[in-house]
């Protein structure tokens, strides 16, 4: 095994604890920009967890989910924004 695929692992590892706690955060929430803020920092997650495994396992499609997922959280979070903004009404 190689330095890198022990450090990705490490890193991959931390990622996940922190997606965890990042979950706990968006359930507990008590406010609206809260749980915006948590679903944004889950989803900036899920976009690294998704290119460390493709860098991982040289899966080429991977990557075209990555983006996919990046630019969906990205509109999600101006949604979200302009939701909040609203008064949600």
């Amino acid at each position: 095994m190689s330095l890198f695929a022990i450090l990705m692992g490490i890193l991959l590892s931390v990622l996940v604890i922190s997606l965890g706690l990042t979950m706990i955060r968006f359930l507990l929430g008590p406010t609206v920009p809260d749980r915006a803020m948590s679903f944004d920092t889950v989803m900036l997650h899920v976009v690294g967890i998704g290119a460390i495994t493709a860098a991982l396992t040289d899966a080429v499609i991977l990557i075209d989910a990555v983006i996919v997922v990046s630019v969906l959280s990205f509109l999600g979070t101006v949604a979200l924004a302009r939701y909040i903004e609203e008064g949600g009404n």
